[in-house]
């Protein structure tokens, strides 16, 4: 009865990182599994069964479980390969976020430079606002569209992208905090401003802030999964092509950039959408389903306190 009862009490965090240790182990040990081709190897064309050349995309078969790309190169093997690339990326952009979020959040709780004031106006002004349509418009401003550090300026305009949604959660936090009586007894010893932050507010709120950084990297998964949609990506570098027009080409493997024509592919190979839109909604399941895990742990341990 006890072993039942334990598994009930922390099934949601044992099913996710049951989840995580999948993502992890495609991302790190998948592409030195013997069936991924680490080179992506691209495909002319094959030989049927009447001895005429078919040209890729190819559907999945037994050579390539989930087809090939246009490419002809195995969509098996991109996905695995790009794992470790969009993990990571989803990670930087929200640890940015947070980076610049918490201190904002500060700020603003304590009315510091009119932070107050500035977060409210962003949460009310961005509130109207689709996140896609904001970056959307910024990442295309000519100084952003041709810097050669554009890459840097497109994860920051990510990360800024909802950077007032999290600043203003986290000053909910601090303002519920700050009537606790061991705030009012920091304040009442004369802490300083700083070591408040560091020795009374955040030691109380790692886990709330932990909570939301964690159900946040499934929202910027979705959002570079929109933005995949519409050919927007982090790694792009603008080249001339051989009919002398100039185009951004996308120079990475990452899972959204598999995305860019899924408008076309829906009446064609759906595979190529429809698996790497199958590989992001799992991450984003199991970020989700680990945020509340961990809620639910942090919730019992206060229930004690």
């Amino acid at each position: 009865m006890n072993r039942k009862f334990q598994w009930k009490k922390y099934s949601v965090f044992i099913i996710s990182l049951v989840c995580l240790g999948i993502l992890a182990f495609i991302a790190f040990i998948g592409p030195f599994l013997p069936f991924i081709d680490r080179e992506l190897s691209t495909i002319t064309y094959i030989m049927d069964e009447n001895r005429k050349p078919v040209i890729p995309p190819y559907g999945p078969n037994e050579d390539f479980p989930l087809g090939t790309d246009k490419s002809g190169r195995d969509l098996l093997s991109i996905i695995v390969l790009g794992a470790k690339e969009t993990l990571l990326l989803v990670i930087v952009i929200t640890a940015l976020r947070y980076a610049l979020a918490i201190p904002f959040a500060f700020l603003a709780h304590k009315k510091v430079l009119a932070a107050d004031s500035v977060l409210k106006w962003l949460n009310g002004f961005l509130s109207y606002i689709p996140t896609i349509i904001i970056v959307i418009l910024v990442v295309n401003l000519p100084p952003l569209l041709f810097a050669e550090d554009r890459p840097f300026w497109l994860i920051l305009v990510v990360a800024l992208s909802e950077a007032a949604r999290a600043a203003d959660m986290i000053k909910l936090e601090f303002d519920e905090v700050s009537s606790k009586d061991f705030i009012t007894g920091g304040i009442a010893a004369g802490t300083t401003p700083f070591a408040m932050f560091k020795r009374y507010y955040m030691p109380f709120l790692y886990g709330k802030i932990l909570v939301y950084m964690i159900s946040d990297l499934g929202k910027v998964m979705f959002l570079l999964g929109q933005l995949g949609f519409v050919g927007i990506f982090i790694s792009q570098q603008f080249v001339q092509t051989p009919t002398g027009l100039w185009e951004f080409v996308n120079t990475s493997i990452s899972w959204p950039m598999l995305l860019k024509d899924a408008f076309i592919d829906i009446r064609g190979p759906i595979w190529i959408p429809f698996f790497a839109a199958l590989f992001m909604t799992f991450s984003i399941f199991t970020f989700n389903l680990l945020s509340q895990g961990i809620k639910n742990i942090f919730a019992r341990k206060i229930r004690y306190l």
